[in-house]
């Protein structure tokens, strides 16, 4: 400071030494520095201490501004997709660029006091939006219990169930615990697919890479399961809940994940639910030696006794299986009584199929046939209603490429008649299980929808033939009809003659269907045709009576009068 001020007094000398000589110049610079140079500077400090009042008042209308705007108006943002979103603090939305400029410049614009600063506001609220992290957002109560009921009882049965798969989702996006393997149902394959597509659009986050279908020589310590409602497998359960709600999803589980840490410790430390804890780490806690131990004990049912009878047959049959007379179950069977028992305690197949032969060769040595490749003197209470529908699939379905749509249910009708007939003990074989049988005993019969069978007719029932013989029938009724009135000798004025809505054909069809073929017996089961569906008849109609179909609703009076 010192130096400053002695080197001002050295300026001003030599100012003054300068102009010694000239007179007119020395008053000049003497006036100046003695009478003007202090109001100079007086009014210099004047507006120096102006502006930076201004610039304080204009630094904290803008802090506090931008600090209203943002939480008046909660937007975030995503580095990896470069998009932007508004929460309105119930959904979470994909929000536009220039929809968020045009609100930040009207609100500066009626806010009035930052308008001499209104590009810098502007440029500053957006990097505060940019540095705002959609995933690191914290949903309000009413979001979080939204996301939770229409998950559970939906797609998860429980709440706990559905907090435990959010979690999950929020540590794969922030890639916790990525060694952990989450066995979850091949149903949800596609509802997961989806929810990952939308996922890498919305956020660029890989979303179910834990998750896995089949087991690939995991380790068990790393695995855990995830149990799901099995109506996942239908889009029109979860795309209602997906498509317009994913984002409140997706941050939701981020929310878990930070909250709870990990999947894990949620179920460890928060859910106190010890049967979800038992569920999901099942497979971290088991021992595959007590599963299949629990296999042969809760599934088989093996005859000590039958060892000495099975070792004599097979030496005098010459390996001819169906001669033997002891139960035996084959190695095709007991994959079936394995795949089944998993599926009845909700496990995925945690053991490769070799892997497991061995096991029970180990433990049923005495009984198992090389030669057969069966295990004799084994049975199990579940393979008599295997073997009677293999019975009888075998000896009444027939290829057919022009049959298409025959229903499950249709097949469950036809076997309880097929077993009252050959008085077989009837099974009561759920839609699932005949599913299971079908597929997998007839990997080649494509399965619609979990519902249909294509290009298999069963010999029992022609339901091509039923409905043909109905038309006909309906047909001549119809023609008797007007022949009694006299009506039909009119042909030349065809318009008095009415149309047939197809559903009343359908009408027609089902009560003639639905007569007992023997009267006397109407109450038997196997006494009734069956009818088709509305939508398999409809389906008959409009392949064989194109040239009738008016309107897609009726066939032409010209069908019954020519």
């Amino acid at each position: 400071m010192d130096k400053d001020k002695d080197n001002a007094t050295e300026a001003v000398h030599a100012l003054l030494d300068k102009y010694h000589e000239n007179k007119y110049m020395y008053s000049k610079v003497n006036n100046y520095i003695c009478n003007q140079l202090s109001n100079i500077f007086e009014n210099m400090n004047e507006l120096h201490d102006q502006r930076v009042t201004r610039i304080n008042e204009l630094t904290s209308e803008h802090d506090n501004f931008i600090q209203a705007f943002l939480r008046n108006n909660q937007y975030f943002y995503s580095t990896s997709t470069d998009n932007f979103f508004y929460y309105d603090e119930v959904h979470y939305q994909l929000f536009n660029e220039d929809d968020i400029l045009y609100q930040v410049l009207s609100s500066i614009s009626r806010d009035g006091a930052l308008m001499s600063w209104k590009q810098k506001t502007k440029l500053n609220i957006m990097k505060r939006i940019r540095e705002t992290n959609l995933l690191q957002t914290i949903p309000e109560s009413i979001t979080i219990q939204s996301v939770i009921d229409s998950l559970s009882p939906l797609v998860f049965s429980s709440r706990k169930e559905t907090k435990h798969f959010l979690t999950i989702l929020g540590d794969n996006i922030f890639r916790k615990q990525s060694s952990l393997i989450y066995y979850i149902d091949a149903d949800a394959k596609f509802f997961l697919r989806q929810l990952n597509n939308i996922s890498q659009m919305l956020i660029g986050c890989n979303i179910s890479q834990t998750f896995k279908y089949k087991y690939h020589d995991h380790k068990y310590e790393d695995c855990r399961i995830v149990k799901i409602n099995s109506s996942i497998k239908y889009d029109t359960t979860w795309s209602k809940i997906l498509n317009p709600y994913v984002l409140d999803i997706i941050c939701v589980a981020c929310h878990y994940s930070m909250r709870y840490n990990s999947a894990d410790e949620y179920v460890e430390n928060f859910c106190n639910d010890s049967q979800l804890q038992s569920s999901v780490f099942y497979i971290k806690n088991f021992s595959i030696d007590e599963l299949v131990d629990k296999f042969v004990a809760d599934i088989l049912d093996i005859d000590a006794n039958a060892n000495a009878i099975v070792s004599t047959q097979l030496t005098t049959i010459a390996g001819n299986p169906s001669q033997m007379r002891v139960p035996q179950i084959t190695w095709k069977n007991m994959q079936y009584l394995w795949k089944q028992f998993l599926t009845d305690n909700e496990l995925p197949s945690v053991i490769f199929l070799q892997g497991l032969k061995n096991m029970l060769i180990q433990r049923l040595s005495p009984q198992y046939s090389e030669d057969l490749d069966s295990f004799m003197g084994v049975c199990s209470k579940f393979l008599p209603a295997i073997n009677i529908f293999l019975n009888f699939w075998n000896e009444t379905m027939v290829d057919e490429d022009m049959e298409t749509d025959l229903e499950i249910e249709e097949i469950i009708i036809l076997f309880r008649k097929w077993c009252e007939i050959n008085n077989e003990m009837v099974s009561q074989l759920t839609d699932k299980q005949m599913l299971d049988l079908i597929s997998y005993y007839y990997p080649s019969i494509e399965v619609e929808r979990d519902k249909y069978i294509t290009h298999v007719r069963c010999t029992m029932w022609d339901k091509q033939m039923d409905i043909q013989i109905a038309m006909d029938n309906m047909k001549s009724t119809i023609r008797t009809e007007y022949t009694t009135s006299g009506d039909v000798e009119r042909v030349s004025s065809p318009c008095i003659f009415r149309n047939v809505s197809i559903y009343d054909a359908y009408l027609y069809y089902s009560k003639y269907t639905s007569i007992p073929i023997n009267m006397t017996s109407s109450t038997h089961v196997s006494s009734r045709r069956q009818i088709a569906s509305k939508a398999y008849f409809e389906k008959y109609i409009f392949d064989n009576y194109q040239e009738y179909i008016i309107e897609s609703k009726f066939i032409s009076s010209d069908w019954y009068i020519l």
